[in-house]
């Protein structure tokens, strides 16, 4: 089974790459696991990509690709890509890949969540500035507000979580990532969830969408 987890940052696609990957004993295949695997090698490849991460550049799309193909498709049969592809170039990339091996992807799910939703997680995150304890003020907010259940520090805006760097962040996404969405449901591959839905419900769609890709096998 090979799959690939799309979706905007705050779907929640990371989460349920995880706990996927635990149900159905699958690698749980994220790009940054990936470039850390890659880089404590010590291999050439690794040495490449940690140039572009200690110098704060972004990896080019076909270094990301090669470093994919040595670490998952050469290493893993079954797995759950996250955070790879991210682009259409990237896309191509890993489709170029899997046909030189004989192998193709069995689906691609995609947790849908509009840009206003998106914004309200990933905007209402907050930390405690004593104990370091991590709240939303809106799905999981302190029991008196502002002030950590914990230790009783005050909370503050995570650094990740401004209006300024999310947007940044959604507009790359929509600029970037999003016309995948186009490639893959004209490639048949594309299945939906609905990830403003609880956690609860969007793993037990997830379940449901892997196990009827299991059956068309």
């Amino acid at each position: 089974m090979k799959l690939v987890f799309l979706g905007a940052p705050g779907a929640g696609k990371g989460t349920q790459a995880a706990e996927m990957a635990k149900r159905f004993d699958l690698e749980h295949a994220s790009t940054g696991d990936i470039f850390r695997r890659a880089v404590a090698g010590g291999s050439e490849l690794g040495a490449t990509v940690k140039s572009y991460l200690d110098g704060g550049r972004l990896v080019p799309d076909e270094l990301t690709a090669r470093v994919v193909g040595r670490m998952v498709l050469e290493e893993e049969p079954d797995f759950i890509l996250d955070g790879f592809p991210r682009t259409l170039p990237q896309a191509r990339l890993l489709e170029e890949m899997l046909n030189a091996r004989g192998e193709e992807l069995d689906g691609v799910i995609y947790f849908e969540l509009g840009h206003e939703d998106a914004m309200v997680r990933l905007t209402g995150r907050v930390v405690c500035g004593g104990c370091g304890r991590n709240y939303h003020v809106k799905f999981m907010p302190p029991a008196e507000e502002g002030v950590c259940d914990r230790c009783g520090d005050e909370l503050i805006v995570r650094s990740d979580s401004s209006r300024e760097v999310v947007e940044r962040r959604l507009r790359e996404y929509e600029e970037k990532t999003e016309p995948l969405v186009g490639y893959y449901t004209r490639a048949g591959l594309l299945k939906t969830v609905d990830a403003t839905r609880s956690p609860a419900e969007v793993s037990g769609a997830t379940e449901e969408l892997i196990k009827s890709l299991m059956n068309d096998e």
